[in-house]
């Protein structure tokens, strides 16, 4: 080896160093975006005493009061607690509920009201008159999905005392730091650096192999259902019924993707009176919230007033995206007691089902799913949007393409779905116990390569389609996806796959995310010398 080539390996190690070194000095010293309990002063809703504290169950099905109940004696006006958007206003069973997002993981939920006068979308203000309630009006809180004690977050509160009152706020009083409609989710001066040095990590051989390898080890099963012959049958030998029949007994909302609209939806290709569904059966979930005038390559005459969404919907809060879907699930139960709801999402939609299904835990109604199938969605996070992430620097030269580039490159869901960031989705965690989870991944998709659509703790799926430029969008169309529905619900084994098939899978899959691996680092490379 020449002196001249030694120096190169040595500055070039050097170089990685400094920036390995960056990185986390970046995630030490930068100033995240976060709210902290001790940064925020709400305002009691109401002027009357606290009649049953917070007191938090031992488990999501003990008894407790996640909230606080205020002893009214008669209609009173109602406040926003603090500034924020109303992610939900409507009925849920018998009651009239709000839930009003105010940034930074933080949510609260007025409950039991007499009126409601704001809609969903609607920004309001602290102090803000928002309806009426009386007696059992209750107010809680949640923090990234967690229910805490409101009066922590009440200006002046006192942990057992039982009168909580709003603080007098005198004139000219500023309110918080947030203003009303500022975006919450936005990206951090240093996520190119991250993004950049995430691509070089997962160039690594070893990543590469390890990756590859995990993934196989999910998507081949022992336990496995033979589709080649005529009669294919469960463990038990008894035939199964590929043509199922669920006369009105399950519902199927579907949950459409990144830039879909309600009127187009790749998830339309999934064939739902082919999986057993009467049209009345159908919903869409619409992105704006409640469900679309009509599902998704059907046209069902009974259906009900719905609300249109565009692919500018898509770009919200996934947190927000999956609140809205998870009342959407309570108010389609709520109407039809007893009924059973499948959930069918293909891409971002797969991810907001995820948040979705947590949220109906933690309001202890996961009773309410049968089976969850998400069909090509970045559960590890998306290259795409890693990519949108290292380019952040310096390429605002790509803004100029079109309006529609610029507002996808800094939209709160793609810098969610980034794998770096501090607003990042983060490690997928398993689903919860309940509802049977399939996740459907194809090994040829160019925009979410099937390793990172892997679900661990959930069922999944791999398959290839024959022409990686329409795969993702093909997807849910494919029979092997409605075979692995099927096979689901009918509580079988999926479907047997080769384990050279799945190698070979693999082998592409991971061929397409090291391409898309050193388009981030050139990405952040170009960011930085531009």
């Amino acid at each position: 080896m020449t002196l001249g080539a030694a120096n190169q390996r040595v500055w070039g190690r050097v170089g990685l160093f400094v920036l390995a070194a960056a990185v986390v000095v970046a995630n030490i010293l930068i100033p995240s975006a976060r709210a902290y309990a001790e940064d925020i002063q709400w305002l009691s809703p109401v002027d009357a005493p606290v009649v049953d504290p917070f007191r938090p169950p031992s488990n999501q099905y003990s008894a407790g009061n996640r909230g606080l109940e205020f002893g009214l004696t008669e209609s009173s006006d109602v406040r926003a607690v603090d500034d924020g958007r109303v992610s939900f206003a409507g009925r849920v069973g018998s009651s009239l509920f709000i839930t009003v997002d105010h940034g930074n993981g933080l949510v609260s939920t007025l409950a039991y009201l007499d009126r409601i006068d704001v809609v969903r979308g609607q920004f309001v203000s602290l102090g803000q008159i928002v309806g009426t309630a009386g007696p059992g009006f209750h107010l809680t809180a949640r923090l990234n999905g967690i229910y805490i004690d409101p009066a922590l977050l009440i200006a002046g509160a006192e942990i057992g005392v039982a009168l909580v009152k709003g603080p007098d706020w005198p004139d000219g009083a500023a309110a918080p730091e947030r203003r009303v409609g500022e975006a919450v989710i936005q990206r951090n001066s240093l996520d190119w650096l991250r993004g950049t040095a995430a691509g070089i990590a997962e160039l690594r051989p070893s990543s590469i192999l390890l990756t590859a390898a995990a993934s196989v080890d999910v998507w081949h099963h022992q336990e496995c259902t033979d589709m080649s012959s005529g009669a294919p049958t469960d463990a038990d030998g008894v035939p199964l019924d590929l043509n199922p029949d669920h006369g009105g007994e399950r519902i199927l909302i579907q949950v459409g993707g990144l830039g879909s609209s309600s009127e187009s939806a790749s998830i339309g290709a999934l064939d739902p009176i082919g999986l057993g569904y009467s049209a009345e059966d159908v919903k869409a979930f619409s992105y704006a919230g409640g469900c679309t005038p009509q599902p998704f390559g059907l046209t069902n005459d009974q259906a009900e007033a719905g609300t249109g969404y565009g692919p500018d919907d898509t770009y919200q809060d996934i947190n927000l995206s999956a609140e809205r879907l998870a009342d959407l699930v309570e108010q389609t139960a709520d109407g039809r007691p007893g009924v059973t709801i499948d959930l069918a999402a293909h891409s971002l939609g797969g991810v907001v089902t995820r948040r979705a299904i947590e949220i109906l835990e933690e309001r202890g109604r996961i009773d309410l799913l049968g089976t969850v199938v998400t069909i090509g969605s970045p559960h590890r996070g998306a290259d795409l949007a890693t990519i949108a992430s290292a380019a952040h620097g310096g390429l605002d030269l790509i803004d100029l393409v079109s309006d529609e580039v610029a507002g996808f490159r800094d939209a709160e869901s793609v810098i969610q779905l980034s794998e770096v960031g501090l607003d990042s989705i983060g490690p997928v965690g398993p689903p919860p116990e309940g509802p049977t989870v399939v996740a459907v991944a194809d090994a040829s998709d160019l925009i979410v390569p099937g390793t990172n659509a892997v679900w661990v703790g959930a069922t999944n799926v791999l398959v290839t389609s024959p022409n990686p430029v329409s795969a993702h969008s093909n997807l849910p169309g494919q029979d092997a996806v409605r075979d692995a529905i099927i096979l689901a619900q009918a509580g079988a084994a999926p479907a047997c796959v080769e384990l050279a098939q799945l190698l070979a899978g693999a082998s592409v899959t991971s061929t397409i995310g090291v391409a898309e691996n050193l388009a981030t680092v050139a990405a952040g490379v170009s960011s930085w010398l531009l």
